[in-house]
């Protein structure tokens, strides 16, 4: 394809300047710089090296710098800027531009992003909740562009309740290739061919957090609809129908947390495979499940996909300490999750409702550092029947 061959040929100029990046950030460890424009609006600019350990992916390198405009006025930000470059030792390597804004358009919230990921070892375990344990590997590379824009319908002024509509474009390109996984190469499934699976997604969401980035109490609730058809230039038509719930709430203290999730989701029509890999939701990008650090942490990515999934996170998440260092504010977290879901497939012989144990669990802790208001370092440790230790390293609650 041709956006491959072009992002081929610039992919070594990338890596230079990845570990160019990486060198100069381990050097100045961490930054932020703060200023003042003609509108008085505050910038902040926080950086820290990508240098990190996940079970799925290996050790990984490179930068993710992150700018805020105007965290003081405007909750959670005027404007966020996030830009990250990482590559790995088994192989995956991401880049990504993320654009944010809740306050930029009256009423409006904006959300843009493009995101190339390259990954020449992704896993492979079958389809359903019966797939063996043996994993295979096949080759996908994935480019996109997408936007959505959220409008506020529904906002009282007497707390932090709104409803929102959702319409978003995604254009998503995807190169696969099979020939290293005898599985995929016999049972032939849909989308081995790889392609565009380009979509409109219309949505409605409810809102009543107190924080974005570290919310204490209230809740988060989805309703997302995605419809890929060939009139957008998709290879493949299908519809594809999630709902996400998140709930938080204190115990005893707004230090000491409940956080919860729930999503289901399922596909109708003639969707690729590599798409039962991501659950969508209605900010960023798609993450995949089920397994890894977005969805079952302790258990391998990708390990178990199908039609349809529905999996559940419940965390207890504890402040346990404020403190300044460089002039900078800094909280240190914990948290205790059990993680659990259950995939369906109904084109597999052996699916949801043959499975011995069709309930996936995993459990563990984790530790946060918060810098500043809005931007949290996290650990996690997750183990399960299908992993001895999980380790994932990256920024921000899990949801």
């Amino acid at each position: 394809m041709f956006i491959f061959k072009t992002i081929k040929l610039v992919r070594p100029a990338a890596v230079l300047a990845g570990v160019g990046f990486f060198l100069l950030t381990v050097w100045s460890i961490s930054f932020e710089a703060e200023a003042q424009n003609t509108k008085n609006k505050n910038f902040s600019v926080k950086a820290i090296p990508n240098l990190f350990f996940n079970s799925d992916v290996g050790i990984g390198y490179g930068i993710h710098p992150t700018l805020f405009v105007d965290s003081v006025q405007y909750k959670p930000y005027f404007i966020k800027i996030d830009a990250n470059y990482w590559n790995t030792t088994k192989g995956p390597m991401e880049t990504y531009l993320f654009f944010d804004s809740p306050h930029l358009i009256p009423n409006y919230r904006l959300t843009i992003y493009t995101r190339y990921y390259d990954d020449s070892l992704s896993p492979f375990y079958g389809i359903g909740a019966n797939s063996g344990s043996n994993r295979e590997l096949y080759l996908r590379r994935r480019a996109n562009f997408a936007t959505d824009l959220q409008r506020t319908l529904w906002q009282p002024q007497v707390n932090n309740q709104k409803i929102k509509a959702l319409f978003g474009l995604g254009i998503f390109n995807t190169e696969i290739d099979i020939s290293k996984s005898p599985l995929l190469i016999s049972s032939q499934p849909i989308g081995i061919e790889g392609g565009w699976t380009n979509y409109v997604k219309l949505g409605l969401v409810y809102d009543s957090r107190d924080n974005e980035i570290i919310p204490k109490k209230g809740r988060w609730l989805d309703i997302l609809a995605e419809i890929s058809r060939g009139i957008l230039g998709s290879d493949y038509e299908y519809l594809r129908l999630t709902t996400t719930l998140r709930t938080y709430h204190p115990l005893l203290s707004d230090r000491f947390i409940y956080a919860g999730r729930i999503l289901a989701e399922t596909f109708l029509g003639q969707a690729p495979f590599y798409e039962f890999s991501y659950f969508a939701n209605s900010y960023q990008w798609k993450q995949e499940a089920l397994g890894g650090s977005k969805s079952l942490r302790g258990i391998p990515l990708n390990r178990y996909i199908g039609r349809t999934k529905l999996f559940s996170n419940q965390e207890l998440r504890w402040m346990i300490a404020d403190f300044n260092f460089l002039n900078q504010d800094f909280t240190l977290g914990a948290n205790l999750f059990v993680d659990f879901g259950w995939v369906f497939n109904s084109d597999s012989n052996r699916s949801f409702g043959q499975s011995e144990n069709p309930i996936k669990i995993s459990r563990g802790m984790g530790v946060r550092l918060v810098w500043g208001q809005n931007f949290v370092i996290a650990t996690d440790i997750g183990n399960s029947t299908d992993m001895a230790m999980g380790l994932y390293i990256g920024v921000d609650y899990l949801y």
